[in-house]
């Protein structure tokens, strides 16, 4: 049986840990059960926290360490590394570039995102060495476990373990859609002035297939529950946060629910005073990719993938 915090349930995901070389294999009862109860929390509140996912807090730790690096360099050099326009796959954006929830300002946040792990893209390895390396190396690991959380969905829903999977080919190339984003959220004592409705993270729901997050300790995530209501939803050690996506939603023909969340300045002083970072794998099928939905119910209209995130990203950002 799920635990559950606040309306999120916790689920075990011990029998498709990426501990487990070939869980398809010998696991089947034990993939059923995770199965279901997965099921039941994205067919409801639309988030679930995996624990025992076999992606350990050190390695999480050391990616969040490097990318501190990079957001502790000047703007000036920052800059180096901008995204050009809406539809980079790879880059930093400043804050307030990015404005989820049209009707505030823009977010008080900066990103940096890594979509294709081309050589070809400028890392800042010139300032800092190490970071090429251990942002690929994390971006495939947390890949790994999307793709299984995938196969646990299908399963869940009654369909072949591969459903999804197959439409996953191309992660981290240029024909890949799937992007690994860091988030920096300032210190709001130190900046200038903060606009009239203006929070951290704007209300929205996300674009793609599913979103697999893991936060640090200082918390401000709220997701809206089936009651229309903004809950908490806390760190919790040794979990990750996963969530459905809106493409996701379309593709499972309404089963599977993409629900709304945000990111509040906290009312706290002292929290306030701290910077909030998260670790975010937005998981989308392969630009290319043409998406029906699963039940042949044609409920929603195929669209390939690079032509529902061009519309969601217009939509979102200014440049």
């Amino acid at each position: 049986m799920a635990a559950t915090v606040t309306d999120i349930p916790v689920v075990d995901f011990s029998a498709m840990s990426l501990d487990n070389k070939d869980p398809l294999s010998e696991n089947d009862q034990a993939i059923r059960i995770v199965a279901n109860e997965v099921y039941r929390a994205f067919s409801t509140t639309g988030f679930v926290y995996l624990k025992n996912h076999g992606i350990s807090k050190e390695t999480v730790d050391t990616v969040f360490e490097t990318f501190d690096q990079f957001f502790n360099l000047s703007p000036e050099v920052k800059a180096k590394y901008a995204k050009t326009d809406v539809t980079s796959a790879n880059g930093w954006d400043a804050v307030e570039r990015e404005r989820l929830n049209p009707d505030r300002p823009g977010d008080l946040k900066e990103s940096f995102d890594v979509e294709c792990l081309d050589k070809k893209f400028m890392w800042p390895n010139n300032e800092l060495p190490n970071f090429r390396n251990t942002v690929i190396s994390f971006y495939q690991t947390v890949s790994d476990l999307a793709l299984r959380i995938l196969t646990v969905m299908a399963v869940g829903l009654e369909l072949e373990p591969d459903a999804f999977t197959r439409y996953f080919k191309k992660m981290g190339t240029s024909e890949g859609a799937t992007q690994l984003r860091y988030n920096f959220y300032p210190k709001v004592g130190e900046l200038k002035q903060v606009k009239t409705d203006q929070i951290r993270c704007g209300e929205h729901t996300d674009y793609g297939a599913i979103t697999v997050l893991f936060q640090d300790s200082i918390g401000g995530l709220e997701v809206k529950n089936v009651k229309g209501q903004f809950v908490p939803a806390p760190p919790i050690e040794g979990t990750v946060l996963v969530n459905i996506a809106d493409l996701m939603q379309r593709w499972t023909a309404d089963k599977l629910k993409s629900s709304v969340h945000r990111v509040l300045i906290p009312e706290s002083e002292q929290t306030r005073s701290v910077a909030r970072r998260s670790l975010v794998l937005f998981t989308d099928p392969d630009l290319n990719e043409v998406i029906e939905c699963v039940d042949g119910s044609n409920k929603y209209p195929p669209i390939t993938t690079r032509d529902w995130k061009k519309k969601r990203l217009l939509e979102t950002y200014s440049y």
